[in-house]
């Protein structure tokens, strides 16, 4: 078994997964049957949109307060789960899952998206609370949505990925102001290309250099559009990524702390205890303790 299969995971196969399932937050025996999962990941992209009432769900060690108008993105791979005070039978909305393989057959600009490129649009941060404009508009998609789940119609695939293809395109103009003027910048597109070549390959390659030789540009180059982009050096981004990688590792696996080094890039496990205790506060096994 290998490390990471050691996570608990809900797969496609196991929700009966045919391209797409939609839940409507009211249905206590479905809802109820996630929410006692606990801690989980998934291997197809999951949202939620919050219409009423009030949650609380932990998504990569953060933990985020739901209301109204609140809409949640959890990529494949993700570790979440509902917790707190606040149970899933307090919240009214929609679950919609869907397969990357559903928008990969779009012959659309989506087609091919990743899971970092799909959910970048929105920042770092998982989850946004909508205007009332904004939120209109997904009522209305989400509506959509669960008439065609009510019953089967001609097309009824081919509608589905249409919709599900203006949730992102309404989720991609949710942005800030600064973000809308630079979209088309080259070095937009750049920090774009690295998020999407450190998440497929940031176990085996751990240098800023090899990736902007991937990508036919300068470390320099690489390293000054990631700073104007996200705040921050192109190296911090792949030392973040590593960082979650152990973190979840270390919480939700029986592996070593040697293996987890291991197979997050890092050759020598001593230097990987120190590095993380340097941005942690912790050690691994400190850390897992806790966890």
């Amino acid at each position: 078994m290998s490390i990471t299969n050691q996570i608990p995971i809900i797969s496609g196969h196991m929700l009966d997964l045919n391209d797409f399932r939609l839940f409507s937050l009211m249905d206590e025996e479905h809802i109820t049957e996630f929410a006692h999962h606990g801690l989980h990941r998934h291997d197809c992209f999951e949202m939620f949109w919050i219409t009423k009432g009030q949650g609380r769900v932990r998504i990569d060690f953060q933990d985020y307060n739901l209301s109204p108008n609140t809409l949640v993105l959890i990529s494949p791979g993700q570790i979440h789960g509902w917790f707190g005070e606040y149970s899933v039978q307090e919240v009214e909305g929609f679950m919609l899952i869907f397969s990357s393989e559903l928008m990969s057959r779009q012959t659309s600009a989506l087609a091919g998206w990743s899971p970092t490129t799909l959910f970048e649009m929105m920042g770092s941060n998982p989850f946004q609370r909508l205007s009332e404009d904004q939120a209109y508009i997904f009522n209305e998609l989400f509506g959509l949505l669960s008439r065609e789940k009510a019953r089967f119609q001609k097309d009824q695939t081919l509608a589905v990925r249409n919709y599900i293809e203006l949730l992102l395109i309404e989720m991609s103009r949710i942005e800030d102001q600064w973000e809308q003027s630079h979209r088309e910048e080259a070095g937009f597109k750049l920090t774009r290309q690295y998020l999407l070549a450190v998440e497929t390959n940031f176990r085996a390659i751990t240098s800023v250099s090899e990736y902007a030789s991937m990508l036919y540009v300068s470390s320099n180059h690489l390293n000054d559009s990631v700073q104007k982009t996200l705040g921050c050096t192109a190296i911090n981004v792949l030392r973040e990524r590593q960082l979650l990688e152990a973190k979840r590792l270390l919480s939700f696996s029986s592996a070593n702390v040697d293996e987890i080094a291991s197979h997050i890039g890092f050759r020598d496990a001593s230097y990987f205890g120190r590095w993380f205790k340097k941005n942690m506060g912790l050690t691994p096994t400190t850390f897992r303790k806790l966890n």
